[in-house]
């Protein structure tokens, strides 16, 4: 099983909510939180390969370009043991994110980061690439729900919950293939990245309108050839209808910006993905020990050198 974790997103997770703290009372929760949670995903789905993606600097240029407010006004992500002071929790994230690149990299752990690529991008890449192998992605943001296929799995980590096409309509009203296409019309958009649906347009109504998307993969032009044959005079709820094709506009704009399945990545950088993905892992516990010692960190679970120990052999049996 390989493992596609959204890096970033999984860093900050442990990063805001782990209170442990060094000797000297600098936090350190977001390097040992991350650890611990590569270490439960790769027992748990007994992974033989894990990918780890951060976002590249600079974030999404591409989204940008289509949105200019995209992601804009975020408040700064505060470790909860400094919040007293952004500075300072900013300083210590960049810290903390710096060992935790450094400890991955004895534990054959592949990390990729592009400059100007998001995470999300990346990951479906990695998921048309590395197709027809099983995988999970791992990640807390609800964009990836649109990933999921017989071949890939979701992990939810904030609600410890694995989501596959056979349990996703259990998670959504609509099919994954229509998962995007349904959150580009909703007004709900996408709130945390500054993306704005239909205003008013909840997801029971988009169902009732297009009862396809629970049903079979829909493209947006066939979307708008449903409402074209169903707007009628517009009175009662067929007034949706019209809105729909009145915003055929932002609709296309926020599926180009949310939909994963065909990301835009450039030649040069798909190439370093695929090399990156090649990459045979490196592996050396006693350095992982030796890093962990010389910054002053201590990681006691008893089973972390088992673990590990575990997921190099069937990363060798992998590749044989």
């Amino acid at each position: 099983m390989i493992l596609l974790i959204d890096g970033h997103n999984t860093f900050i997770r442990n990063f805001v909510v782990n209170p442990n703290s060094d000797e000297n009372g600098n936090p350190i929760g977001g390097i040992l939180g991350t650890i611990r949670s590569v270490k439960w995903l790769i027992q748990e789905f007994q992974a033989d390969k894990v990918l780890f993606v951060w976002d590249g600097s600079g974030g999404s240029r591409r989204r940008r370009s289509i949105i200019a407010q995209y992601k804009s006004g975020r408040k700064p992500r505060l470790n909860r043991e400094v919040h007293e002071n952004t500075q300072a929790s900013q300083e210590n994230m960049h810290w903390q994110r710096q060992k935790v690149k450094a400890l991955l990299g004895f534990l054959g752990v592949v990390q990729i980061e592009i400059d100007d690529i998001e995470a999300d991008d990346v990951l479906g890449y990695l998921v048309g690439l590395l197709d027809p192998q099983p995988k999970v992605v791992v990640s807390s943001d609800r964009d990836m729900w649109q990933l999921i296929s017989p071949t890939t799995l979701v992990y939810w980590p904030t609600k410890k919950v694995i989501i596959s096409a056979g349990t996703f309509k259990e998670h959504s009203l609509f099919l994954p293939e229509n998962f995007i296409l349904a959150r580009a019309l909703s007004g709900r958009g996408d709130a945390s990245d500054n993306i704005q649906g239909i205003k008013g347009l909840g997801e029971k109504t988009i169902l009732k309108l297009f009862p396809e998307l629970a049903e079979r993969a829909l493209t947006e032009a066939e979307l708008y050839r449903l409402a074209e044959e169903r707007q009628g005079d517009g009175k009662g709820p067929k007034r949706w209808y019209q809105a729909v094709l009145a915003n055929r506009d932002l609709v296309n704009r926020n599926v180009s910006v949310m939909q994963l399945s065909s990301p835009n990545i450039s030649a040069a950088a798909g190439s370093t993905i695929r090399n990156l993905a090649a990459t045979k892992p490196s592996f050396n516990l006693t350095g992982f020990k030796i890093a962990l010692m010389n910054n002053g960190l201590q990681i006691t679970d008893r089973d972390i050198v088992t673990a590990f120990q575990e997921f190099k052999q069937r990363m060798s049996h992998a590749a044989a």
